[in-house]
């Protein structure tokens, strides 16, 4: 009652409407819990800024509008017979200072990138790229020391967008009017200037009540960065929920183990946890039936990853598993004394409550209890929601690894950082294999569904596709699909 008053309060503030849709002129908002200034250099980048970057500094390759790898300032690529060189030549392109864009300042711009991003979530991955090599004419190489079987994935994401003396490549030029960001499709003239398409883009972060508060009131045309967090508003702005786009995204949802007292050091209680979860429940809370519940680390239909049995417990129902649970739990209590609550680290939002509430409910039901706490207070367990960023098993075992959280293998970080550095595929796919098995046994994390991810789409809205990345590149909004 207090969500929904509060959005018609909102809806009320922001009374200025707007008929129907012009593809010419859109307006696109991103969800952000604490929206801020957009900045393409700023790392980690926010999702405003990731939308931004992509759309005005392109990377050798791209994800197109149905989440694809394209070409973008490589024209076309080959990959070496070992697999450890990648050979891109050039598209005939200038950056936005009107300078045309040579191999030398694109080689120089990537390996500056890959400096700036070996601390981030990439880095593992980046530690295998040898050099990166200018070439003849318009080529750019790059050299492995062992295979990255996604690295064009890789290359696509918005981080390695290329920026040179500050300038960008497009395909969009942004300018700042009235304190909004707009992008204009670039057009490259003979006479070696940029020119502007007509169409453009109005681009804002915004606070998740406030973005569908304008939506509902015609005043964006796209949302997009919804989360699970976000649902109930769906719910309680009127006829939001028709306008809402699913993407199936894989990744991580569920909650890692972070604490390492006495209680959660015992594999066995960990196990307990893990079973304890009525993931249905949970995720029929919502009212979507676009959520899927998971028990496995990584999802079982994923390419290169190796058949791994499901938990014993997945053959219970949830009355055993709770049932099996409790009477773990029962005997760890009568030898060790009670458990204090457990803190779980939660994002904010009122679908965060609800998915608490379940866990909650679901933990009471084994003899122990919970309190919610935010990312920023110590906690003992901790929801990791995570889009994946390459289709690969590694990237699944990497979030969990002890970098990550103290309850953790180092065998399966050992035999990860060796897959890392094997030369064939067959032997990537069996370390894998005995590293996402030494992880399962490790009971460090709770699998409990896909991430969720939707936007919300006007009628009318042009070049919008749903795709597994739950990224929507700008440049082909109000274009018809090619």
């Amino acid at each position: 009652m207090k969500l929904a008053c509060a959005l018609a309060s909102l809806l009320l503030a922001l009374s200025a409407c707007s008929d129907g849709i012009d593809n010419n002129r859109l307006r696109v908002d991103v969800i952000e819990d604490s929206p801020r200034e957009m900045a393409v250099s700023r790392m980690p980048l926010s999702p405003a800024s990731a939308y931004l970057r992509n759309a005005t500094a392109q990377g050798l390759v791209a994800f197109d509008a149905e989440g694809r790898v394209v070409p973008a300032l490589a024209s076309r690529w080959i990959v070496t017979d070992d697999d450890l060189g990648y050979i891109f030549r050039l598209q005939k392109t200038r950056w936005n200072n009107g300078r045309d864009v040579s191999s030398d300042e694109v080689a120089t711009a990537l390996r500056t990138r890959m400096v700036d991003l070996l601390k981030s979530r990439y880095g593992s991955e980046l530690a295998n790229i040898d050099r990166v090599l200018p070439m003849t004419g318009k080529v750019v190489e790059i050299r492995l020391r062992a295979p990255i079987p996604n690295l064009l994935e890789l290359l696509a994401q918005p981080e390695f967008g290329l920026i040179h003396k500050a300038s960008g490549s497009g395909p969009m030029v942004a300018e700042r009017i009235s304190g909004s960001v707009h992008l204009r499709n670039r057009l490259e003239e003979s006479d070696g200037s940029i020119g502007l398409d007509e169409k453009r883009v109005i681009l804002a972060a915004q606070a998740p009540s406030r973005a569908l508060a304008r939506f509902a009131l015609q005043q964006s045309d796209l949302v997009v960065n919804g989360r699970f967090e976000h649902l109930p508003l769906l719910k309680a702005t009127q006829g939001n929920e028709a306008s809402a786009r699913f993407d199936a995204v894989p990744g991580l949802f569920g909650l890692m183990i972070v604490g390492d007292g006495p209680f959660l050091s015992n594999i066995a209680n960990r196990n307990a946890l893990t079973m304890a979860i009525d993931r249905p429940r949970l995720l029929t809370s919502f009212g979507i039936t676009d959520w899927r519940e998971t028990l496995t680390l990584a999802p079982e239909t994923l390419a290169n990853r190796e058949q791994i049995p499901r938990p014993g417990w997945a053959s219970l129902n949830a009355q055993q598993r709770k049932a099996e649970a409790r009477t773990t739990i029962s005997a760890w209590e009568a030898a060790n004394g009670q458990v204090r609550p457990l803190r779980i680290a939660m994002p904010r939002g009122t679908g965060s409550r609800i998915a608490f509430a379940r866990i909650r409910s679901d933990l009471a039901a084994i003899g122990l209890d919970a309190e919610r706490v935010t990312y920023a207070q110590t906690a003992d367990l901790m929801l990791i929601d995570r889009v994946a960023d390459i289709s690969s098993p590694g990237w699944y075992l990497d979030q969990l690894s002890c970098d990550a959280t103290p309850i953790c293998s180092e065998k399966a970080d050992a035999l990860l950082d060796n897959a890392r550095r094997a030369l064939t595929r067959e032997e990537r796919i069996r370390l894998w294999g005995e590293a996402e098995r030494e992880l399962i046994a490790t009971r460090n994390f709770i699998p409990i569904a896909n991430p969720v991810r939707w936007s919300l789409v006007r009628d009318g809205l042009l070049g919008f596709a749903q795709n597994p990345r739950g990224w929507h590149p700008l440049q082909y909004l109000g274009r018809e699909p090619t």
